[in-house]
């Protein structure tokens, strides 16, 4: 009976999970789950060389932990994921018809934009922690489709040459994603550690996604080829004609830019990223410190709290009368 509630209560609170622990063993690997985006824990224990990795859809992360110990060789990846390249422009296998110019190439499609790093908040009443490497760096934008080959001229029949037709444009590379916002707010369980000793072995990297390239331009299509024309004279003699001219190169796609930096807090309490620095782009949760035992107020967690409560209150209510039962 006691589990059952306990599972009503965790779908009602779908929003945060609430968790007496989280144990990561040494080595192990941890997937955050879409459904995990805000954690509330007692206990957190992250063994050596354990490492905490984003399922796809997760765009940031909050811990809150009362009792907190973490190893040393533990690393966050929160790393933006890569662009995709942009395809090639199609090709044109077949010539133009006779005494027709060929067409130009088709450009190359513009590379996917890097996408942010994820935003991490970590608000934890630490024991210890070893050494611990976050990484929230912006992902790499994907690189322009090159352009497509023209097409070359159709055949000379009685016609003046043909021009093979132009390279296409090359894509444009897609545009580095943000640097993820890092908050790792830490109070010490112990009045003898200062948080400066719990923080000194943390390190945190929130670089832009580098820019991805334009894509190279197409090769330009061959001209109509060359021949010998029989002149309309008494001799019937055979006249030379040139050829025409190929196509021209296509340009090449325009480089995307940069992402920016993230920001970065590792300290004592948290008041919040200087106004200066805001970003609009960034997870809005990370406005304010947040004790350990004090779950997040963004998009609206206040009244969901106070149902939580509430159900907490009716749970332990037929607790109650469930053990009446049994005596």
């Amino acid at each position: 009976m006691t589990k059952i509630l306990a599972a009503v209560l965790l779908a009602a609170a779908s929003f945060q999970v609430f968790s007496s622990e989280l144990i990561i063993g040494k080595g192990e690997e941890f997937v955050v789950k879409p459904d995990q985006m805000s954690m509330a824990v007692d206990k957190l224990v992250v063994g050596d060389n354990a490492t905490i990795r984003f399922a796809e859809g997760v765009d940031h992360w909050e811990l809150l932990a009362k009792d907190a110990t973490i190893g040393r060789g533990v690393i966050i990846d929160g790393s933006g994921r890569r662009g995709a390249d942009g395809a090639p422009g199609k090709l044109t296998e077949q010539s133009a018809t006779v005494c027709r110019s060929g067409k130009s190439g088709d450009s190359g499609e513009a590379g996917e934009n890097g996408s942010p790093g994820v935003d991490i908040y970590l608000g934890l009443d630490a024991r210890k922690i070893g050494k611990l490497q976050v990484i929230a760096d912006g992902g790499t934008g994907g690189a322009g489709g090159s352009g497509g080959r023209g097409q070359d001229a159709g055949r000379m029949l009685n016609c003046p040459a043909a021009r093979g037709g132009n390279g296409g444009i090359g894509g444009p590379g897609g545009d580095g994603g943000r640097g993820g916002n890092v908050v790792i707010s830490v109070s010490s369980l112990d009045p003898k550690v200062e948080v400066g000793a719990l923080t000194a072995g943390v390190r945190v990297s929130v670089k832009p996604g580098v820019a991805g390239k334009g894509g190279e331009g197409g090769d330009g299509g061959v001209g109509s080829e060359g021949q010998y024309v029989s002149q309309k004279t008494l001799t019937g003699s055979r006249k030379w004609v040139s050829g025409g001219p190929g196509g021209r190169f296509g340009a090449k796609g325009e480089d995307g830019q940069e992402g920016d930096y993230g920001r970065v807090f590792v300290g004592g309490q948290f008041e919040g990223f200087p106004p200066a620095s805001t970003q609009g782009d960034g997870y809005d949760g990370f406005d304010k410190y947040r004790t350990a035992g004090e779950p997040s107020d963004a998009d609206g967690d206040k009244t969901a709290a106070e149902e939580i409560q509430l159900l907490r209150e009716q749970l332990r209510v037929l607790q109650e009368r469930v053990e009446s039962l049994e005596k």
